[in-house]
């Protein structure tokens, strides 16, 4: 390019991302594979929880690769931070680089060396994992990182070695590689489900969601594991997990349908797959098939945990409206394989709706449809059926416990009884007021409360609420009127 300025030129800026908006509520917990040999430190990056409030903060902690299909975390990033612009996100990889089934050793491979530079056309690899030799005579050379080259990840998350002038001058005939990748194959669910183990104290992978609030202060709202939740086992491990998080709090699973060809290939194979495989749960929200974004395929789950915040957070942070009926940014609905799938209104309705299983449909534009839970049609109490009821009970009972935490081992007196009704109560009434519950109530009875029950320090308090059910189906009664044609004929009123 000249220096010297004569002519007329453009340049072209990179469309800027939309700043994030903060949600407390319904924040995704995201848990499986990244690619962390991007990251600062590729060997603290597994098992443990980060936060990340823009997709720049994700990228620095967990890497970037468009291979979503192996590096699962990445479908939440791209869901969270460029399609639906919402945060926070938590993430938790479990591919190790210092578990040997999670990596791969290349041996030397002949490479060219061009502009003082080498690329290799390889995502993965652990950069301090490479070494570089060259033919020296009859002798081998290896080159040292610093002074004779230098290592950085192209856009792509593939490797660019940049030879220094004395590095280049020793690799000018070409050089052997060899390299450590990451093999995120190796992952399997019992890497999702983890464990603890007792001696060394050590969690891994569900285990180490326990780990979130007292590190971020931060209450999940939605566990999912795309890529992975299809795996009954995973599931399974996911909605228990789920039940009771950190000893204190409760949250939903959003999981995946499999739509391969072992799973549910076709719309009318959901329900058995379903049934067969036991995702029916009320803290669990089923999806089915994958999603097609910007050519990229990934899960439901990712789409749907995203959208599922970014409402909430739209609605002042409280989770009280649903999913159903809300614009996906989606092109397309695809299977496994990628496989195009396009069904009507009313095998949505009857294969997916009726069996607990949210999908979508296109209404000029592709929109989330389901108001169940998984647990319908086996259960059809308010409490467990609705999506927004599951979601608007565990905020307020979280909410309860955070905001009433400090009372626990406080004395049992009048004043700090009534601080929680009042209080409570207050709370309620705000939440009725801006119509995300049609009203609720706390109070404390001395009926639930004998003397002996409060002598061994238990105390009870009752808490009344309602929430809104969707207007799932709506009706309306068209008929024609002979009258008032014949008033309008004979210019009466």
């Amino acid at each position: 390019m000249s220096i010297y300025k004569h002519g007329i030129s453009t340049t072209r800026k990179s469309t800027g991302l939309t700043a994030p908006i903060t949600s407390a509520a319904n924040v995704t917990v995201v848990i499986g594979t990244a690619p962390i040999n991007m990251a600062a430190d590729p060997y603290r990056a597994a098992n443990v929880p980060m936060v990340a409030y823009s997709k720049s903060d994700a990228v620095a902690k967990m890497g970037w690769s468009e291979d979503f299909q192996h590096y699962t975390i990445m479908q939440s990033v791209y869901a969270s931070f460029q399609v639906f612009a919402v945060a926070p996100l938590v993430m938790i990889n479990v591919l190790d680089p210092s578990n040997e089934n999670h990596i791969t050793a290349v041996t030397a491979t002949d490479f060219e060396v061009s502009n003082k530079k080498t690329l290799i056309p390889v995502e993965g690899i652990l950069h301090d994992k490479i070494s570089i030799s060259v033919a020296n005579g009859d002798a081998v050379e290896t080159l040292e990182e610093g002074t004779d080259y230098v290592t950085s990840f192209a856009d792509d998350g593939t490797t660019i070695i940049g030879y220094t002038e004395g590095g280049v001058k020793k690799a000018a005939n070409g050089v052997k590689i060899a390299y450590t990748k990451l093999n995120p194959e190796g992952v399997t669910y019992q890497d999702i489900v983890g464990g603890y183990n007792v001696s060394t104290r050590l969690k891994k992978g569900m285990e180490v969601i326990a780990d979130i609030y007292p590190k971020f202060g931060i209450v999940p709202g939605t566990l999912i594991a795309p890529g992975f939740s299809h795996i009954p086992a995973v599931n399974t491990a996911m909605t228990a997990k789920a039940q009771l998080i950190y000893s204190l709090f409760s949250c939903k699973v959003i999981s995946d349908i499999d739509s391969g060809a072992e799973g549910a290939a076709s719309i009318d194979a959901v329900k058995e797959w379903k049934n067969k495989n036991g995702y029916s749960d009320r803290r669990m929200f089923a999806a089915w098939p994958k999603v097609n974004v910007d050519g990229y395929h990934y899960y439901f789950s990712a789409q749907l945990s995203a959208l599922l915040q970014k409402i909430a957070a739209e609605n002042g942070g409280v989770p009280s409206d649903s999913c159903d009926n809300k614009l996906l940014k989606i092109s397309g609905l695809v299977l496994e394989d990628g496989t195009e799938v396009i069904f009507d209104m009313d095998e949505a309705n009857d294969y997916l709706n009726a069996n607990g299983v949210i999908s979508a449909v296109n209404v000029d534009g592709f929109l989330a449809w389901g108001n169940n839970t998984s647990v319908y049609p086996v259960s059809t109490d308010v409490v467990d059926r609705w999506v927004t009821s599951v979601m608007m009970f565990d905020y307020i009972e979280n909410n309860f416990k955070r905001s009433f935490f400090s009372k626990v081992s406080n004395k049992t007196n009048y004043r700090q009884i009534e601080d929680v009704v009042l209080s409570e109560n207050l709370t309620l009434n705000g939440l009725k007021g801006h119509d995300d519950i049609a009203g609720g109530e706390i109070s404390f009875s001395r009926e639930e409360n004998p003397i002996t029950q409060i002598i061994g320090g238990n105390i009870k308090f009752h808490e009344r609420l309602a929430t809104y059910p969707p207007m799932e189906d709506i009706q309306n009664e068209f008929e024609f009127d002979p009258t008032i044609l014949e008033a309008a004929l004979s210019g009466g009123n």
